[in-house]
């Protein structure tokens, strides 16, 4: 389907694989916490102006998400400034070419994950993105189907790498709510968390089958969680480590 519908839009593969996998680790039910929806992450009034009527099929998805970012190539003049677009907005990359405003962090890490070049490289005239496969030994699908592909109804952060390991600091059935009793706990336990991005993710809430919106710390590892959660404890917080 990728394949497909990349070269239906002039587009290399691998760049369009790259870049649906950086938005939702292929995951079709992702939601993020600003309110992009499914696969390729659109956000709701994006979805209705370019005429996708459910952004949690990727049989619809995938092609629209093929077909803007050929206009953002075709806009902003090659592929790196096109990704930088579709994760920060077109308004957002006009004012940094422009030179009246930065492009954020997390987008200057999205395009260089997905490009191998960071976005100021794209500003020269001429630049594309190189092509690159996302497994040398293999053809594009075997490759494809190798990517870790999430089957949950997860939530990233902006920003936020996935860890295997979490320190559960908050949760809700409703997002809003759980995302601000992490805002009060980061700015209460600033030291220990504060400019952490974490991953926000749907859980069962322990009570039967009933799921919350959980707010962790990701950890690689076992030990590293149970350091975040005892210097928590230490600190008067409340937490628990749970595998992701």
């Amino acid at each position: 389907m990728i394949e497909g519908a990349a070269e239906a839009n002039g587009l290399p593969p691998e760049f369009l694989a790259r870049l649906i996998w950086k938005e939702s680790l292929f995951d079709v039910k992702a939601v993020s916490p600003m309110g992009a929806l499914g696969i390729a992450q659109f956000m709701p009034e994006t979805a209705q102006r370019r005429g996708l009527a459910d952004p949690f099929d990727p049989v619809q998805a995938i092609p629209a998400s093929a077909a803007y970012l050929a206009e953002l190539r075709t806009r902003f003049g090659n592929l790196g400034l096109a990704a930088a677009a579709y994760n920060s907005g077109e308004e957002r990359v006009d004012n940094w070419l422009g030179g009246r405003a930065g492009l954020p962090g997390e987008t200057l890490g999205y395009v260089h994950s997905i490009t191998f070049r960071p976005a100021h490289w794209f500003r020269e005239p001429g630049r594309e993105v190189e092509p690159r496969p996302l497994d040398a030994a293999r053809s594009f699908a075997e490759a494809c189907q190798r990517l870790p592909v999430v089957r949950t109804r997860s939530v990233l952060f902006e920003g936020a790498e996935w860890q295997p390991w979490g320190v559960q600091v908050a949760g809700n059935i409703h997002q809003g709510a759980a995302l601000r009793q992490f805002a009060r706990l980061e700015a209460q336990y600033r030291r220990i968390i504060g400019g952490v991005s974490p991953i926000v993710m749907r859980a069962r809430s322990g009570l039967g089958s009933k799921r919350i919106w959980s707010v962790r710390i990701g950890a690689d590892s076992r030990l590293a969680a149970d350091r975040i959660c005892m210097r928590l404890r230490i600190a008067g917080g409340a937490c628990v480590v749970r595998r992701n």
